[in-house]
């Protein structure tokens, strides 16, 4: 990589003096000076402050200049499409959200896609948009980025997304798949050192894991995350495989929750119809806050819930043995009560070695654009910053 790729990509992680540059970097003063005046020239970086002194004259501190590029995020959650525009320290300057509680054509989405680039780019004129960072479900072509395959919703197959919105927007596409986004997200978010053996399980439709190994992100030839299957499983006390299965996604989770109020009478209905009202996502909140809140329905599902991911999680943490565990997804949503029974039914499935040494926390980030701000330090971490100018 090129120097000044490599100041950017440190000042990506915190703010540095020229000293502290000079350590990571190994190059003379003069060469180092030379390479951040350029960069502050075309407004990469600028001096974002003065370091702490105990004396003597502070020295200046470098940072990433986040008034002029900026990077669109696009989050695939099929139904719906999130959009969000960020600068390069990963400030939402921009969000919208699109084809709510609707599947769109890929072709829908590219057009939507490069009609927001358009609008932004009219809205900031000046201010450049670097690119495009993408968050999908299902499997991609880490060569080529198309979509391979989505399979719980219909006709997204070997659909070649990023090279449609290159065309169409002149600006680079970068791919990952979801769960990777949320968990680059949330350990920048928390400042989790990526040096550890780190494995992070999200909950959405399915339960799919993101595995850090010595600091690097693991990647299949397939290019997705590791999707937990439900045929595969073997649940305690949950005698219905179909049902076991089901609890594994948010839709199979909802659909329980409106089976057993058919079994109800209408005066039990009753307190839960502001559930019912949600929308799917709205929904599966709901109902874990109301097996806090003790309604019987909800609480049974929670339960039933935190048996079958608690075998999906112990086997991750059985196999890989990872130093941190963080679980997060839609479980970030998680009451606190909720996620201490979840941690002791895991426990429940390991040896006490395995167990004392995990470290299992929820994820800290819980907002509703963080793959799509993955996606955006995903695309930092692949854009040939060797290339900067």
């Amino acid at each position: 990589m090129s120097l000044r790729g490599s100041i950017i990509r440190q000042l990506v992680i915190a703010p540095a003096t020229l000293a502290d540059l000079q350590l990571v970097s190994h190059v003379s003063l003069p060469t180092l000076r030379k390479a951040i005046q350029e960069l502050i020239d075309t407004r990469w970086i600028r001096v974002v402050g003065q370091a702490e002194t105990n004396g003597g004259r502070p020295a200046m501190l470098f940072g990433i200049d986040d008034r002029y590029y900026q990077i669109v995020g696009v989050h695939l959650q099929l139904p719906g499409v999130r959009l969000i525009t960020t600068s390069l320290t990963g400030e939402v300057a921009n969000e919208s959200y699109m084809f709510r509680d609707i599947v769109p054509t890929p072709g829908q989405v590219a057009q939507a896609v490069t009609d927001y680039v358009t609008r932004i780019r009219a809205e900031h004129p000046d201010r450049l948009i670097l690119g495009i960072g993408i968050a999908t479900p299902g499997f991609t072509d880490p060569s080529t980025g198309d979509i391979l395959s989505i399979g719980r919703v219909s006709g997204w197959h070997n659909f070649p997304i990023c090279r449609r919105l290159h065309d169409s927007t002149g600006v680079p596409v970068y791919i990952a798949n979801d769960i990777d986004c949320m968990a680059l997200a949330e350990f920048r978010h928390t400042h989790q050192p990526l040096d550890r053996n780190l494995a992070y399980v999200g909950f959405d439709e399915g339960v799919k894991v993101s595995l850090f190994i010595r600091g690097e992100l693991y990647q299949s030839s397939l290019g997705n995350a590791g999707l937990i299957s439900g045929d595969l499983l073997h649940v305690r006390n949950i005698d219905d495989h179909d049902e076991m299965k089901s609890l594994l996604t948010i839709v199979g989770v909802n659909r329980l929750f409106e089976q057993r109020l058919l079994a109800l009478d209408a005066a039990e209905r009753q307190p839960y119809s502001a559930i019912l009202d949600a929308g799917q996502r709205g929904r599966f909140r709901l109902i874990l806050n109301g097996a806090v809140a003790g309604l019987p329905v909800c609480h049974d599902i929670a339960q039933a819930l935190i048996r079958s991911l608690s075998a999906a999680i112990a086997n991750v943490i059985y196999f890989v043995q990872p130093d941190v565990t963080v679980i997060g997804g839609m479980l970030s949503l998680m009451p606190d009560e909720l996620f201490a029974e979840l941690e002791l039914a895991i426990g429940r499935y390991l040896p006490s070695l395995i167990h004392n040494n995990a470290i299992l926390r929820p994820a800290r980030l819980s907002s509703s654009n963080s793959a799509a701000m993955g996606a955006v330090q995903h695309f930092l971490k692949n854009y040939p910053l060797e290339d900067t100018p």
